[in-house]
């Protein structure tokens, strides 16, 4: 019982880094090019299913889109996280994001070798829209996220979320866009 109870103290004076998922801090340039697809959309739905070995859960996010800033458009779009509640059980994965329902975002997604969209950079590839005296702005978030350095993958010394005027953004990811056509 006391090795139990030293255990648990032990575990609560941890940091809660170790709690978090460690990710690579992106910039707007990273997220961009790492994506096959960047969209401003309205989140419809969100449903929680047991992948097809009953190993892990995935929350499948159901969108329409209003703009389509990289990639091929449609009006409607899935992507999935890592993560959920079926039933009774539920699975956790930290950075995996919490999305509202009616709330529009930008989303930066890329591909899995299963044809799904999922999350660049996990939920920093989730930009919350909202209205701020008359400017729509983006802003990310690294919710659950450890973000270390790229080079050095230790704690990144900035670690503030990205934050931009909708029309800076958009007016970034074409020119991230145009750049990328240009090297093929």
């Amino acid at each position: 019982m006391l090795i139990r109870l030293v255990f648990m103290a032990a575990l609560a004076a941890l940091p809660c880094a170790v709690c978090a998922t460690m990710a690579v801090k992106l910039d707007l340039a990273g997220l961009s090019d790492h994506s096959a697809l960047v969209v401003i959309a309205k989140l419809d739905s969100k449903v929680a299913k047991w992948d097809a070995a009953k190993t892990g859960i995935w929350t499948h996010h159901s969108l329409t889109v209003s703009e389509t800033l990289k990639g091929e458009h449609a009006a409607s779009r899935e992507f999935v996280t890592r993560g959920g509640v079926v039933g009774d059980r539920g699975q956790h994965v930290s950075g995996s994001g919490t999305f509202d329902i009616g709330t529009e975002y930008v989303f930066f997604l890329w591909k899995d070798d299963d044809g799904r969209f999922q999350l660049t950079g996990m939920v920093q590839g989730a930009f919350t829209l909202s209205d701020d005296n008359g400017v729509r702005r983006a802003k990310n978030s690294f919710s659950g996220l450890s973000i270390v350095d790229a080079a050095t993958l230790k704690p990144a010394a900035d670690k503030a979320p990205l934050s931009y005027a909708l029309a800076d953004l958009k007016q970034a990811v074409a020119a991230r866009v145009k750049v990328a056509k240009e090297q093929e």
